[in-house]
C-alpha cells in the first residue's frame, strides 16, 4: 500500500473528490462516458508510451497473440485499437475530470456514507461473534465493519416491519441477523483475503506492528487498518476491491430481505405443504452460499428449524422440478422397476421451496441393488431427456432411494460448431451424446502432467481423491505470518453413494444392478414413446432451464485469482484478466455472444448463468436480456427426436458405454481375473491345421469391429477405452494412434483383407481412413498437437501410410506420409520422452520405415535428427549409456527404456553409416546387459518410477517373473524381440546367451506345459498375444525347432481360449475396446501373423511392409 499506515485521523476530503477512485471505472463505463461527453479519443495529456506498452501486454496473452481474435475482443465493445489505446494512456485526472460532470457511482457515494458515518459497531461486532462457529473466524473482517454498518441497519429495520405485519414469524428478529451474516462474511472473505494479507506482511516488514507474538501483531494491524484514515487509504489503493465490496454487501442485504419476506409470506403453506404434522420451531441456522452466487448474489439455502427439520430455499423458478416430480409418477404407473421416491416442491415462479433429503444407510444388499437400479433407470430418463450436470453434488442416496437434487440441467440445448472436425466424426458425435454427456457415469476429468484426474460423476466416490490442481490455502493463519500456500488436498466425501455398516458401496460390484435398471427404463420408454411425447413432455416446454455455456469450474478459477492484489488497482488489468474467457472462444465461436454477460456478472462476483426454455431458441443472460436466436433448433425438438431414435441397437451402445465408463475407476483394475479362466485346456495342435481356424478367428474380430463401427456418410469410426495416465482409462474417439487409435484398426482390417482375399474389410479400412485424416488436417493446421512416438500421433501415421501404399499400390499414400515428416523437427527438440512408444527412438523407427519404402534424403535426415537429439540427451554411467525422463530413473525395457532406444539407434546406425549411433546403441546395450542377473536368470528391469523390480521377498523366482516380467510393455517378451532383432548387429556368444534365457523364461513362467496362461489378457501391449510374438520371431530368427514347437504348443491353446471367450481384453472389466495394443485389432493381428508370419510383419517390431512382388518372385 502506497501510504504508511497511520494511527493519526483527520477529515478527508469527498471520496468523489479524489481521482484515484476512478480507476475502478470499467471499460464499458469510461466508452460510455466519452460518448455521453460527446468527447473524442484523442487527448494530448495521454501518455502513448505507456499506452503502447499496456497494449502490448494485452496483445500478448492468450489468445491474443496469434493475432487472430484481438479485433473481435475490441469489436464487442465497440472500440478500434487506437480507441483502446487512448484510453489506456488516459491519465486518472482526465477520467474524474470527465466523469465528475456527471453524478458520482452509486457505489462510491454509498462508500463514502459507511466510512463517513460515527454510527457504533458494537452492534456487528456483537452479531459477527454471535455467528462464528469458531473464535476467531471471522477476524479478518473486523477493519471492514464500517462498510457493513449501514447495511446491517437497514435489513434489521426491515425485519422489524416484517414484525409488524405477520402475527407468527418462524424466526426471532433479534437472532436472525447472526443466521444470514455467515453467507456475507464467506462472500466477503475470499474477496479481501489475498491484499489484507500482503498489507499485513508489508507492515511487518517495515516494523509498522507492535507486539511480542506473531498474533500480537495481527491483532495490532487489525486495529491499525480498523482506524478511519487507514482504512480509506487501503481501499483507494484498492479500489477494485473497494467497488466489489460496497456491491456484495448490497446484494447480500437485498437477498436476505428478499428470502425473508417470502418466507414469511410462504410460511403457512409451507407448513401446509412440507410439515403439516409436526411444528418445525423457530429458524435456528441459515445455510447460504449453497452452490455459486448467480444473479446478484443469490445462492440455495438450506434452512434448519428447532425440532430438527429442514427445508430448501432455491432463488430460482422450480418448475423443471415440480414437472420432473410428476414424470417420476407417471414412470411409477407403467413399468415394473423399482419405483421412484418424489419429492414435495412448492414453486413460486421466481423462486421456490423443496424438501430438504438427509442422506441415510442402506439396510441390507437388496436395497443397495434397488438403489443401482434406480440409478439405471434415472440415467435411461436423463438420457432421453438430453441432461447434464448430474455430478457428485447433485445426487443424495437416502438408503436405497438416490435422488436428484438440482434438475435445472434437464432439456439441455445442444450446440453445434461449425467447422469443428470433432463434431464431423461419427465416433465424437455419439460420445457427446451418449450417456456419458450426464456426468452421473464415472469418468475421469481434469488430468494433467500432475494428477490422473479426479471423478466428480453422480456415481463417483470423491472422498479421499486429491484435487487435480494446487489449492489455495492459508497457513499461520491469526499471525502476521500469514501465508498463501497451495498444495493439492484430499477431498471431502459427497452424499451420492449408498452406505452400509457404515462404508461407502462401491457401484463397481452392481454394475449388472445399473445395467438393469437401465434397460428396462430405455424399453419402457420405446414401449410409451408416443403417449411420452404428448402427454408427458409438454409439461416441461415453458419451464426455465439452464445453459451451461463453461464448466462452472472455469468461472470460479477466474473469480478466486481476480481477487489478486495486481488485479485490484485499475479496472482495465481486471478487464484484461476476465478476458481469459476469450481462449476458449477461439474454438467454439458461440461463446463469443456470452462475454459481455459473463464479465458483467464476474465484475459483480457473480458465477455467470444462462437460461432457456425448451421450447424457445433464444437464450438470456443472468439479468433477464434476451439473445435471440442462439441455438439452432429448441432443446423440445432436440429431446423428441432423441426419444424417437430409440432403439435396440442405441441400447446395446449405451450399455457398452456404462461398462466402459467403470474402467476410470481405478479399483477396476483390480477386477481383471474375473474374465480369465484358470487354465488352458486343448489338446496342442500344429499351426499349420490351425491355419483355416486362425483366419476364422481373425475374421471374426474383423467382423466385430465392422459391426460396432460408427457411420456418417462415408466416414467410419470408432470409440474405445484408452489410458489417461498409466492406471486412469477413459473413454475416448479413436485418435491418430497406433496405440488405441485408427491407424491400428486400419492395419488390421487391411492386412486381413490381404490375408484372406476379403476386399470388404479393406473398403471398410479406407473408409476409416477418411475419417483419420480428418485428425491429421487438424494436426497440419495445429503442429502444436502433434506428438512424435512410434505408437502415438503422427508417427503411427507416417508407419501406417507406408505400409497402406504397400499394400494397396497407392505412392500418392507415400507422399502424405512425407508430407508429415515435415511437422517433426521442432517437435524432436520438445522431446522428453526418448523412448520407442511416444519417443524420439520410435519416431526415427517409423521414419526408418517410409524411408525404406520410398528413400528420401529428408526423411534420412529427420531419423538423424531424433539419433542426435538421443545422443545429445544420453546419459553416461560406468555400464554404459541410458536416458532419463524428467521425473524417473533410467528406465528399461524395450516399449519405454533403454534397449528400445538402443535398438533404434542400430537401425539408423545402418541406414545412415554413421558411427557414432552405433557406438551409442553398442553403449545402450551394454548398460542393459550389466543389469542381467546370472543368479536369477532373468533381467532386471524398472518399473514406471524407475524403481528395480527386484524384491527378495519373493517366494521364488517365478512369482518374480509372473509379477514383474510378462509383457511386452517394460517386460521379458519385449527385451526378448529386442535382443533377437539386435542380434543381426551384435552376434557374439553372450549375446545368444542373453537371447535364449530371456526366451527360456517366457517359457518357464509362460503357459508352456504348465498350462498356464502367459499373462492377464490376450492382448499385444501386456498379455498374451505380445508375448506369443516374442516366441514367433525368436522361431523366425533362430535355428531352433523348439522355438516353433513352443509357438505351435501355446498357440493353440491361445487359439482355443479366444474361440471359447471372444478375447480377454486389456483393460479393466475386459470391456470390448477396439484398438491394437489393448483391444480388438492386436489380438486380431496376432492371429494373422500366427496364419502367415510370412505376409504379416511384426508390429511390435515396427517391421517395415513386406514387397509381395518380391515375394512372389522368391517363390518362383
Amino acid at each position: 500500500m502506497k501510504k504508511i499506515l497511520t494511527t493519526t485521523t483527520h477529515t478527508a476530503p469527498l471520496l468523489w473528490q479524489t481521482p484515484h477512485w476512478y480507476h475502478a471505472t470499467t471499460l464499458e463505463e469510461r466508452i460510455a462516458s466519452l460518448s455521453a461527453a460527446n468527447t473524442n479519443f484523442a487527448s494530448e495529456q495521454n501518455d502513448k508510451e505507456q499506452a503502447h506498452k499496456k497494449l502490448q501486454r494485452w496483445k500478448e496473452q492468450l489468445p491474443f497473440n496469434n493475432g487472430s481474435s484481438f479485433a473481435d475482443r475490441l469489436a464487442m465493445d465497440g472500440i478500434t485499437e487506437e480507441d483502446l489505446l487512448v484510453l489506456l494512456g488516459e491519465p486518472i485526472e482526465a477520467l474524474y475530470a470527465r466523469l465528475a460532470q456527471a453524478p458520482a457511482p452509486d457505489w462510491l457515494t454509498r462508500l463514502a456514507d459507511n466510512l463517513e458515518t460515527d454510527d457504533s459497531l458494537a452492534t456487528i461486532a456483537r452479531l459477527f461473534k454471535e455467528a462464528e462457529d469458531t473464535p476467531g473466524a471471522y477476524a479478518l473482517l473486523q477493519p471492514f465493519y464500517p462498510l457493513m454498518q449501514k447495511g446491517v441497519d437497514q435489513l434489521q429495520a426491515q425485519i422489524a416491519v416484517l414484525s409488524e405485519r405477520y402475527d407468527r414469524l418462524p424466526f426471532r428478529p433479534d437472532t436472525i441477523l447472526a443466521l444470514l451474516l455467515p453467507n456475507l462474511a464467506r462472500q466477503i472473505m475470499p474477496k479481501i483475503s489475498r491484499t489484507f494479507v500482503l498489507e499485513l506482511n508489508i507492515a511487518r516488514l517495515r516494523g509498522q506492528l507492535q507486539g511480542d507474538t506473531p498474533r500480537e501483531r495481527f491483532r495490532c494491524y487489525l486495529q491499525q487498518l480498523g482506524q478511519h484514515e487507514n482504512l480509506r487509504a487501503f481501499l483507494e489503493e484498492y479500489c477494485i476491491l473497494a467497488r466489489q465490496l460496497m456491491v456484495t454487501i448490497d446484494a447480500w442485504v437485498d437477498c436476505s430481505l428478499e428470502f425473508l419476506r417470502h418466507l414469511c409470506k410462504d410460511w403457512e403453506e409451507i407448513l401446509a405443504v412440507f410439515s403439516p404434522e409436526q411444528a418445525p420451531g423457530i429458524l435456528i441456522k441459515v445455510a447460504g452460499g449453497a452452490g455459486d452466487t448467480h444473479r446478484n448474489g443469490h445462492s440455495v439455502m438450506i434452512l434448519k428449524f428447532q425440532s430438527g427439520w429442514q427445508l430448501v430455499y432455491k432463488p430460482r423458478s422450480l418448475g423443471i422440478d415440480a414437472h420432473f416430480q410428476e414424470l417420476l409418477t407417471w414412470l411409477n404407473t407403467r413399468g415394473n422397476h423399482p419405483a421412484f421416491r418424489t419429492l414435495k416442491v412448492v414453486n413460486k415462479v421466481s423462486y421456490g421451496w423443496m424438501e430438504y433429503v438427509p442422506d441415510t444407510e442402506c439396510t441390507s444388499e437388496d436395497e443397495i441393488r434397488r438403489f443401482y437400479e434406480r440409478q439405471g433407470g434415472y440415467l435411461a430418463l436423463l438420457y432421453a431427456l438430453d441432461a447434464i450436470d448430474f455430478h457428485a453434488e447433485n445426487v443424495i442416496a437416502a438408503g436405497e432411494h438416490p435422488l436428484l437434487i438440482d434438475l435445472e440441467a434437464l432439456f439441455h440445448p445442444r450446440i453445434k460448431i461449425e467447422g469443428a472436425y470433432d463434431i464431423e466424426r461419427p465416433a465424437a458425435n455419439a460420445l457427446a451424446h451418449s450417456v456419458t454427456r450426464i456426468a452421473l457415469l464415472p469418468q475421469r476429468i481434469w488430468s494433467n502432467d500432475e494428477a490422473e484426474g479426479i471423478d466428480m460423476s453422480g456415481l463417483g466416490r470423491t472422498e479421499g481423491q486429491l484435487t487435480p490442481h494446487p489449492i489455495a490455502q492459508w497457513e499461520d493463519v491469526g499471525t502476521d505470518e500469514m501465508k498463501l500456500i497451495r498444495e493439492r488436498v484430499k477431498m471431502s466425501g459427497n452424499k451420492n453413494c449408498p452406505k452400509f455398516h457404515g462404508q461407502n458401496v462401491l457401484a463397481l460390484d452392481f454394475i449388472d444392478s445399473l445395467i438393469t435398471g437401465f434397460t428396462s427404463m430405455y424399453q419402457l420408454l420405446m414401449k410409451h414413446r408416443d403417449a411420452f411425447i404428448a402427454d408427458v413432455l409438454p409439461r416441461f416446454a415453458h419451464d426455465e432451464v439452464r445453459f451451461i455455456a463453461r464448466a462452472t469450474r472455469t468461472y470460479a478459477l477466474l473469480l478466486t485469482e481476480s481477487s489478486h492484489p495486481n488485479v485490484l488497482r485499475d479496472a482495465l488489468k481486471q478487464e484484461r484478466f476476465f478476458d481469459r474467457l476469450w481462449i476458449a472462444a477461439e474454438d467454439q465461436p458461440h461463446l463469443q455472444r456470452l462475454i459481455p454477460a459473463e464479465r458483467a456478472d464476474m465484475q459483480r462476483g457473480d458465477v455467470p448463468i444462462f437460461t432457456t426454455h425448451p421450447d424457445s431458441r433464444d437464450l438470456f443472460t443472468s439479468q433477464g436480456k434476451r439473445i435471440p436466436g442462439f441455438f439452432a433448433a429448441t432443446s423440445m425438438e432436440s429431446v423428441k427426436q432423441h426419444i424417437q431414435q430409440l432403439n435396440e441397437k442405441d441400447l446395446y451402445r449405451q450399455v457398452w458405454m456404462i461398462r466402459a465408463a467403470f474402467t476410470s475407476i481405478p479399483e477396476s483394475e483390480q477386477y481383471a481375473d474375473r474374465w480369465r479362466d484358470a487354465v488352458y485346456t486343448s489338446q496342442v495342435n500344429c499351426l499349420a491345421t490351425c491355419h483355416e481356424r486362425l483366419l476364422a478367428a481373425a475374421c471374426a474380430i474383423g467382423n466385430r469391429l465392422d459391426r460396432s463401427a460408427l457411420r456418417t456418410g462415408q466416414l467410419v469410426d470408432w470409440y474405445g477405452v484408452t489410458h489417461v495416465k498409466e492406471h486412469a482409462w477413459s473413454i475416448a474417439p479413436a485418435g491418430m494412434d497406433l496405440y488405441s487409435g485408427l491407424p491400428g484398426i486400419i492395419l488390421f482390417l487391411s492386412y486381413l483383407s490381404t490375408t484372406t482375399g476379403d476386399a470388404h474389410y479393406r473398403d471398410v479400412a479406407r473408409q476409416a481412413l477418411k475419417t483419420l485424416r480428418l485428425q491429421v488436417a487438424q494436426v497440419q493446421k495445429r503442429p502444436a498437437l502433434a506428438s512424435i512416438g512410434a505408437f502415438t500421433g503422427i508417427g503411427s501415421c507416417i508407419y501406417l501410410f507406408s505400409h497402406l501404399a504397400r499394400l494397396w499400390r497407392e505412392p500418392v499414400l507415400l507422399q502424405e506420409a512425407e508430407a508429415l515428416v515435415q511437422l517433426f523437427p521442432s517437435k524432436i527438440e520438445q522431446d522428453t520422452q526418448f523412448n520407442i512408444v511416444d519417443g524420439a527412438a520410435g519416431c526415427l523407427a517409423n521414419l526408418l520405415v517410409l524411408n525404406a519404402v520410398a528413400p528420401s534424403p529428408a526423411t534420412l535426415a529427420t531419423a538423424i535428427k531424433c539419433g542426435d537429439h538421443l545422443l545429445a540427451h544420453a546419459y553416461p554411467i560406468s555400464e554404459g549409456l541410458t536416458w532419463k525422463t524428467s521425473k524417473q530413473e533410467p528406465l528399461t525395457g524395450f516399449s519405454h527404456g533403454t534397449i528400445g532406444i538402443a535398438w533404434s539407434l542400430f537401425k539408423l546406425a545402418a541406414a545412415s553409416g554413421e558411427e557414432r549411433f552405433r557406438q551409442a546403441a553398442s553403449l545402450a546395450l551394454a548398460y542393459e546387459r550389466s543389469l542381467f542377473s546370472s543368479a536369477r536368470q532373468s533381467r532386471q528391469l524398472r518399473n514406471s518410477s524407475g524403481a528395480l523390480q527386484q524384491d527378495h521377498n519373493m517366494k521364488n523366482e517365478e512369482e518374480l517373473q509372473q509379477a514383474y516380467g510378462m509383457a511386452w510393455s517394460r517386460g521379458m517378451p519385449g527385451i526378448a524381440l529386442g535382443l533377437l532383432d539386435c542380434l543381426q548387429y551384435v552376434d557374439d556368444a553372450s549375446m545368444h546367451c542373453e537371447v535364449e534365457m530371456a526366451l527360456n523364461t517366457i517359457i518357464a513362467y509362460g503357459a508352456g506345459y504348465h498350462h498356464k496362461p502367459i499373462g492377464p489378457n490376450h492382448s499385444l501391449y501386456h498379455g498374451d498375444a505380445g508375448n506369443l510374438e516374442a516366441l514367433l520371431v525368436a522361431s523366425q530368427t533362430l535355428a531352433h525347432l523348439e522355438y516353433h514347437q513352443h509357438v505351435e504348443h501355446i498357440a493353440s491353446r491361445f487359439l482355443e481360449h479366444i474361440e471359447r471367450s471372444g478375447g480377454i481384453m486389456g483393460v479393466p472389466l475386459n470391456v470390448e475396446t477396439p484398438g491394437l495394443m489393448l483391444g480388438l485389432s492386436g489380438i486380431g493381428y496376432e492371429l494373422l501373423r500366427l496364419a502367415r508370419p510370412d505376409a504379416v510383419p511384426s508390429i511390435l517390431l515396427l517391421v517395415p511392409p513386406i514387397n509381395f512382388d518380391e515375394m512372389q518372385m522368391s517363390k518362383q
